[in-house]
């Protein structure tokens, strides 16, 4: 006699799929691009960042996040790398009519041009005074002219920033005058500064 139900068993078709299970968790690679990239072992976070992105977007495994960031932060110490050994540009000069009293500088040989200092470190000049060049002139006399007229009265004013008029032994007073543009913007003084004889000043001289 014939079973039915049976014989309606082997009419569904049966199929079997083979092939690699993947594990659930974070990409291996991703993570060590990660570690490596706060280490700033720059050439393995790319090269582990890399492999772990490619590998994510094959197997659907977490992980990519971590290797970009891996790779970003391998780019932030590559950064951080170059500006360390870039040299640093200079400072540009300053207008010393612009600077205050007291304040310290560099000075070039022929004071032209003048650089804030801090006090604290070796400088040149301090500034301790100014003094009007003015002397009735509306054209511009030139430097030597300024020169002459503003160093002796430099002399004269410049110790007055001391408090008992008398400045530390083996100090100078010096004039830096107005170039001929200042003299047209309007300037008519004369910055005086103090300096040494020879060497530079090693701190803050005080009135």
């Amino acid at each position: 006699m014939f079973d039915d139900t049976r014989s309606t068993l082997s009419n569904h078709t049966q199929t079997t799929v083979r092939g690699p299970v993947e594990s659930a968790g974070t990409d291996g690679f991703a993570i060590t691009a990660f570690v490596t990239g706060l280490l700033g072992l720059v050439p393995l976070a790319f090269g582990f960042g890399i492999r772990a992105v490619i590998r994510t977007s094959r197997t659907g495994r977490s992980g990519s996040g971590l290797a970009i960031a891996g790779m970003v932060l391998g780019v932030l110490w590559l950064g951080a790398g170059l500006v360390a050994i870039t040299p640093q540009r200079a400072a540009g000069p300053d207008q010393v009519s612009g600077m205050a009293i007291g304040d310290c500088l560099d000075a070039d040989p022929d004071g032209a041009n003048v650089i804030r200092m801090a006090c604290d470190v070796p400088h040149d000049e301090q500034i301790a005074g100014r003094v009007d060049v003015a002397n009735g002139e509306e054209a511009y006399p030139g430097l030597a002219k300024l020169r002459e007229l503003a160093e002796p009265l430099c002399r004269i004013a410049g110790p007055a920033y001391f408090t008992n008029g008398a400045p530390p032994p083996g100090l100078e007073f010096r004039a830096h005058v107005p170039t001929e543009s200042s003299w047209r913007a309007g300037a008519r003084e004369a910055t005086c500064t103090l300096g040494k004889a020879s060497g530079k000043l090693t701190g803050h001289v005080g009135p």
